[in-house]
Protein backbone atom coordinates (compact mmCIF):
# COMPACT_ATOMS: atom_id res chain seq x y z
CA UNK A 1 0.00 0.00 0.00
CA UNK A 2 1.76 3.48 -1.24
CA UNK A 3 1.70 6.64 0.75
CA UNK A 4 -1.18 8.36 -1.09
CA UNK A 5 -3.85 5.14 -0.06
CA UNK A 6 -2.60 5.13 3.20
CA UNK A 7 -3.87 8.59 4.22
CA UNK A 8 -7.12 8.40 2.27
CA UNK A 9 -7.61 5.38 4.59
CA UNK A 10 -6.40 6.85 7.62
CA UNK A 11 -8.50 9.69 6.75
CA UNK A 12 -11.73 8.08 5.90
CA UNK A 13 -11.39 5.96 8.74
CA UNK A 14 -10.86 8.73 11.06
CA UNK A 15 -14.10 10.19 10.10
CA UNK A 16 -16.32 7.06 9.90
CA UNK A 17 -15.21 6.58 13.70
CA UNK A 18 -15.84 10.02 14.72
CA UNK A 19 -19.02 10.73 12.69
CA UNK A 20 -20.90 7.54 14.02
CA UNK A 21 -19.57 8.60 17.65
CA UNK A 22 -21.29 11.77 16.95
CA UNK A 23 -24.39 10.63 15.81
CA UNK A 24 -24.91 8.39 18.98
CA UNK A 25 -24.16 11.02 21.04
CA UNK A 26 -26.55 13.57 19.01
CA UNK A 27 -29.62 11.12 18.75
CA UNK A 28 -29.33 10.89 22.18
CA UNK A 29 -28.96 14.37 22.73
CA UNK A 30 -31.99 15.09 20.31
CA UNK A 31 -34.31 12.73 22.02
CA UNK A 32 -33.65 13.68 25.50
CA UNK A 33 -33.96 17.88 24.52
CA UNK A 34 -36.75 17.26 22.22
CA UNK A 35 -34.64 19.14 19.71
CA UNK A 36 -35.20 18.52 15.74
CA UNK A 37 -32.07 20.76 15.05
CA UNK A 38 -30.28 18.24 17.16
CA UNK A 39 -31.80 15.22 15.58
CA UNK A 40 -31.42 16.46 11.87
CA UNK A 41 -27.87 17.29 12.63
CA UNK A 42 -27.17 14.04 13.86
CA UNK A 43 -28.58 12.67 11.01
CA UNK A 44 -26.26 15.09 9.47
CA UNK A 45 -23.26 13.15 10.56
CA UNK A 46 -24.33 9.96 9.52
CA UNK A 47 -24.16 11.04 5.90
CA UNK A 48 -20.54 12.08 6.91
CA UNK A 49 -19.92 8.75 7.78
CA UNK A 50 -21.76 7.44 4.23
CA UNK A 51 -19.17 10.04 2.34
CA UNK A 52 -15.90 8.78 3.69
CA UNK A 53 -17.00 5.03 2.89
CA UNK A 54 -18.27 6.48 -0.38
CA UNK A 55 -14.36 7.95 -0.76
CA UNK A 56 -12.67 4.62 0.95
CA UNK A 57 -14.70 2.67 -2.08
CA UNK A 58 -13.69 4.83 -4.43
CA UNK A 59 -9.77 5.23 -4.06
CA UNK A 60 -9.78 1.15 -3.73
CA UNK A 61 -11.60 0.61 -6.60
CA UNK A 62 -9.26 3.23 -8.64
CA UNK A 63 -6.53 0.96 -7.87
CA UNK A 64 -7.61 -1.73 -10.25
CA UNK A 65 -5.29 -2.61 -12.99
CA UNK A 66 -5.85 -1.64 -16.38
CA UNK A 67 -7.97 -4.31 -18.39
CA UNK A 68 -9.51 -4.74 -21.82
CA UNK A 69 -12.40 -2.34 -21.68
CA UNK A 70 -10.31 0.69 -19.61
CA UNK A 71 -6.67 0.17 -20.76
CA UNK A 72 -6.21 3.38 -18.94
CA UNK A 73 -7.43 1.74 -15.78
CA UNK A 74 -9.80 3.32 -13.34
CA UNK A 75 -8.43 6.39 -11.93
CA UNK A 76 -11.55 8.31 -12.24
CA UNK A 77 -13.49 6.38 -10.43
CA UNK A 78 -12.08 8.79 -7.59
CA UNK A 79 -14.01 11.50 -9.96
CA UNK A 80 -17.22 9.39 -9.66
CA UNK A 81 -16.57 9.16 -6.17
CA UNK A 82 -16.41 12.91 -5.82
CA UNK A 83 -20.02 13.22 -7.71
CA UNK A 84 -21.14 10.71 -5.58
CA UNK A 85 -20.66 13.02 -2.22
CA UNK A 86 -21.08 15.99 -3.57
CA UNK A 87 -25.01 14.30 -4.53
CA UNK A 88 -24.67 13.36 -0.83
CA UNK A 89 -23.70 17.14 0.57
CA UNK A 90 -26.64 18.29 -1.97
CA UNK A 91 -29.13 15.93 0.04
CA UNK A 92 -28.28 17.21 2.83
CA UNK A 93 -28.36 21.22 2.18
CA UNK A 94 -31.94 20.52 0.83
CA UNK A 95 -33.29 18.28 3.55
CA UNK A 96 -31.73 20.57 6.27
CA UNK A 97 -33.75 23.65 4.39
CA UNK A 98 -37.09 21.38 4.06
CA UNK A 99 -36.47 20.68 8.10
CA UNK A 100 -35.97 24.32 8.80
CA UNK A 101 -38.93 26.00 7.25
CA UNK A 102 -41.53 23.76 9.50
CA UNK A 103 -39.37 25.90 12.49
CA UNK A 104 -40.00 28.92 11.32
CA UNK A 105 -43.87 28.77 10.56
CA UNK A 106 -44.28 27.09 14.04
CA UNK A 107 -41.15 27.91 15.89
CA UNK A 108 -40.70 25.07 19.26
CA UNK A 109 -38.67 25.61 22.38
CA UNK A 110 -36.42 23.03 23.10
CA UNK A 111 -35.49 21.76 26.37
CA UNK A 112 -31.78 22.27 26.13
CA UNK A 113 -29.17 22.08 29.18
CA UNK A 114 -25.87 23.19 30.06
CA UNK A 115 -24.95 19.92 29.01
CA UNK A 116 -26.26 19.69 25.17
CA UNK A 117 -24.91 22.99 25.19
CA UNK A 118 -21.24 21.77 26.28
CA UNK A 119 -21.39 18.67 23.74
CA UNK A 120 -22.45 20.76 21.07
CA UNK A 121 -19.50 23.03 21.25
CA UNK A 122 -16.93 19.98 21.42
CA UNK A 123 -18.69 18.39 18.41
CA UNK A 124 -18.36 22.22 16.58
CA UNK A 125 -14.48 21.86 17.53
CA UNK A 126 -14.33 18.30 16.48
CA UNK A 127 -15.64 18.81 12.97
CA UNK A 128 -13.64 21.98 12.47
CA UNK A 129 -10.27 20.26 13.47
CA UNK A 130 -11.57 17.11 11.46
CA UNK A 131 -12.30 19.22 8.12
CA UNK A 132 -9.24 21.06 7.71
CA UNK A 133 -7.41 18.11 8.23
CA UNK A 134 -9.78 16.41 5.19
CA UNK A 135 -8.89 19.51 2.52
CA UNK A 136 -5.29 19.31 3.86
CA UNK A 137 -4.91 15.70 3.07
CA UNK A 138 -7.12 15.69 -0.18
CA UNK A 139 -5.32 18.58 -1.45
CA UNK A 140 -2.06 16.77 -0.62
CA UNK A 141 -3.13 13.14 -2.72
CA UNK A 142 -5.44 15.38 -5.03
CA UNK A 143 -8.70 13.59 -3.59
CA UNK A 144 -11.51 15.25 -5.04
CA UNK A 145 -13.62 12.94 -2.96
CA UNK A 146 -11.67 14.16 0.38
CA UNK A 147 -11.55 17.74 -0.33
CA UNK A 148 -15.28 17.74 -0.58
CA UNK A 149 -15.91 15.81 2.65
CA UNK A 150 -13.60 18.10 4.33
CA UNK A 151 -15.98 21.17 2.96
CA UNK A 152 -18.47 19.47 4.19
CA UNK A 153 -16.99 19.02 7.29
CA UNK A 154 -16.44 22.04 7.94
CA UNK A 155 -20.19 23.12 6.74
CA UNK A 156 -21.29 20.07 9.33
CA UNK A 157 -19.47 22.52 11.91
CA UNK A 158 -21.18 25.59 10.95
CA UNK A 159 -24.41 23.43 11.21
CA UNK A 160 -23.28 22.62 14.63
CA UNK A 161 -22.62 26.27 15.64
CA UNK A 162 -25.82 27.19 14.52
CA UNK A 163 -27.63 24.64 16.34
CA UNK A 164 -25.41 25.92 19.72
CA UNK A 165 -26.34 29.87 18.87
CA UNK A 166 -30.09 28.82 18.68
CA UNK A 167 -29.58 27.06 22.13
CA UNK A 168 -27.59 29.68 23.89
CA UNK A 169 -30.71 31.76 22.41
CA UNK A 170 -32.99 29.83 24.03
CA UNK A 171 -31.70 29.44 27.24
CA UNK A 172 -31.08 32.90 27.13
CA UNK A 173 -34.21 34.52 26.22
CA UNK A 174 -37.02 31.65 25.30
CA UNK A 175 -37.18 32.71 22.10
CA UNK A 176 -36.22 29.94 19.08
CA UNK A 177 -34.36 31.08 16.46
CA UNK A 178 -33.34 27.07 15.17
CA UNK A 179 -35.13 27.44 12.09
CA UNK A 180 -34.14 31.46 10.33
CA UNK A 181 -30.20 29.63 11.25
CA UNK A 182 -30.85 26.21 9.59
CA UNK A 183 -32.03 27.60 6.37
CA UNK A 184 -28.92 30.30 6.00
CA UNK A 185 -26.65 27.30 6.45
CA UNK A 186 -28.42 25.10 3.97
CA UNK A 187 -28.03 27.76 1.13
CA UNK A 188 -24.46 27.58 2.24
CA UNK A 189 -24.68 23.81 1.84
CA UNK A 190 -26.30 23.54 -1.18
CA UNK A 191 -23.74 26.07 -2.82
CA UNK A 192 -21.12 23.93 -1.61
CA UNK A 193 -22.11 20.82 -2.86
CA UNK A 194 -23.03 22.26 -6.90
CA UNK A 195 -19.11 23.67 -6.30
CA UNK A 196 -18.24 19.62 -6.25
CA UNK A 197 -20.49 17.94 -8.40
CA UNK A 198 -18.82 21.41 -11.03
CA UNK A 199 -15.79 20.30 -10.31
CA UNK A 200 -16.64 16.32 -10.66
CA UNK A 201 -18.35 16.39 -13.90
CA UNK A 202 -15.43 18.71 -15.04
CA UNK A 203 -12.72 16.13 -13.97
CA UNK A 204 -14.92 13.47 -15.87
CA UNK A 205 -15.32 15.44 -19.21
CA UNK A 206 -11.56 16.02 -18.92
CA UNK A 207 -10.26 19.16 -18.27
CA UNK A 208 -7.28 21.41 -19.18
CA UNK A 209 -4.37 20.16 -18.10
CA UNK A 210 -2.26 21.45 -15.06
CA UNK A 211 -0.53 24.43 -16.47
CA UNK A 212 2.48 24.32 -13.43
CA UNK A 213 2.76 20.61 -14.54
CA UNK A 214 2.83 20.88 -18.16
CA UNK A 215 5.27 23.95 -17.45
CA UNK A 216 7.63 22.00 -15.54
CA UNK A 217 7.80 19.29 -18.03
CA UNK A 218 8.21 21.98 -20.96
CA UNK A 219 11.04 23.30 -19.05
CA UNK A 220 12.68 19.59 -18.18
CA UNK A 221 12.43 18.99 -21.84
CA UNK A 222 14.17 22.06 -23.12
CA UNK A 223 17.14 21.74 -20.52
CA UNK A 224 17.72 18.13 -22.43
CA UNK A 225 20.86 17.74 -24.01
CA UNK A 226 20.25 17.12 -27.96
CA UNK A 227 16.61 18.66 -28.17
CA UNK A 228 16.56 22.32 -29.59
CA UNK A 229 13.14 23.05 -28.60
CA UNK A 230 9.30 21.51 -28.36
CA UNK A 231 6.30 21.38 -31.32
CA UNK A 232 3.15 20.74 -28.74
CA UNK A 233 2.97 18.93 -25.27
CA UNK A 234 -0.51 16.93 -24.88
CA UNK A 235 -1.44 15.91 -21.43
CA UNK A 236 -4.32 13.28 -20.76
CA UNK A 237 -5.80 13.16 -17.15
CA UNK A 238 -7.36 9.89 -16.25
CA UNK A 239 -7.05 10.03 -12.45
CA UNK A 240 -5.58 11.91 -9.74
CA UNK A 241 -2.34 9.54 -10.48
CA UNK A 242 -2.69 8.54 -13.95
CA UNK A 243 -1.46 11.41 -16.39
CA UNK A 244 -0.01 10.69 -20.02
CA UNK A 245 1.44 12.47 -22.84
CA UNK A 246 2.94 13.20 -26.25
CA UNK A 247 5.15 15.38 -26.43
CA UNK A 248 6.84 16.18 -30.14
CA UNK A 249 10.46 17.98 -29.77
CA UNK A 250 12.55 19.70 -32.47
CA UNK A 251 16.65 18.22 -32.30
CA UNK A 252 19.50 18.31 -33.52
CA UNK A 253 19.95 16.87 -37.21
CA UNK A 254 23.17 15.60 -36.75
CA UNK A 255 21.73 13.28 -34.29
CA UNK A 256 21.62 9.63 -35.29
CA UNK A 257 18.92 7.30 -34.87
CA UNK A 258 20.22 5.56 -32.01
CA UNK A 259 21.18 8.66 -30.36
CA UNK A 260 17.51 10.02 -30.70
CA UNK A 261 16.42 6.97 -29.31
CA UNK A 262 18.56 6.92 -26.15
CA UNK A 263 18.03 10.35 -25.55
CA UNK A 264 13.81 9.77 -25.53
CA UNK A 265 14.12 6.89 -23.70
CA UNK A 266 16.02 8.70 -21.23
CA UNK A 267 13.72 11.66 -21.07
CA UNK A 268 10.56 9.10 -20.77
CA UNK A 269 12.01 7.83 -17.71
CA UNK A 270 13.24 11.09 -15.93
CA UNK A 271 10.10 12.43 -16.37
CA UNK A 272 8.02 9.33 -14.96
CA UNK A 273 10.67 9.67 -12.18
CA UNK A 274 10.06 13.25 -11.71
CA UNK A 275 6.21 13.71 -12.23
CA UNK A 276 4.90 10.91 -12.24
CA UNK A 277 3.48 11.01 -16.01
CA UNK A 278 3.74 8.60 -18.44
CA UNK A 279 5.67 10.56 -21.39
CA UNK A 280 5.82 9.82 -25.16
CA UNK A 281 8.49 11.83 -26.71
CA UNK A 282 8.87 12.19 -30.70
CA UNK A 283 10.15 13.98 -33.34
Amino acid sequence: MDNRLERITLASFVGIVLNLSLVVVKMALGIVSGSVSILTDAVNNMTDTMSAVVTLVGVKLARKKPDRKHPHGHGRIEYIAALVVGLIILGVGIVAAFESIPKITKPVIASYSVWTVVVIFVAVVAKLLYGRYLIRVGKATKSRSLEGSGVDALFDALLSFGTLVGAAISLLFGVSVDGWIGLIISAFIVKSAFEILSEGVTDIIGRRADDRLARRIREKIRNTEGIKGIKSLVLHDYGPEDVSGIARVKVNRRLSVNELTKISERLEREIKEEFGVDLIVGV
